[in-house]
């Protein structure tokens, strides 16, 4: 089963329908894997760049959700492919 999704909205929600499919192709899980990591590398290092503990705060409110998901994703990602 291949990953068919666009964007991280995409990519979760994918992920969530598909989490617990013995079908999911490895190389797929991994391809997703990555971009979710390229995503929170991108994000923790923009969120690194706001001036100050105010703006980190009003990140966390407007990101912290996404952050979270993809955070808990990438975990579950990981214990996934190490089955494999």
């Amino acid at each position: 089963m291949a990953v068919k999704a666009i964007g991280l909205a995409g990519d979760l929600e994918w992920w969530r329908a598909n989490r617990g499919s013995p079908d999911a192709d490895p190389a797929a899980l991994r391809a997703l894997l990555d971009r979710l990591q390229a995503w929170k590398a991108d994000h923790d290092r923009d969120r690194a760049g706001q001036p100050g503990p105010f703006l980190k705060m009003v990140w966390d409110a407007v990101f912290g959700d996404e952050d979270g998901q993809v955070t808990e994703a990438i975990a579950e990602l990981e214990a996934a492919l190490a089955q494999r």
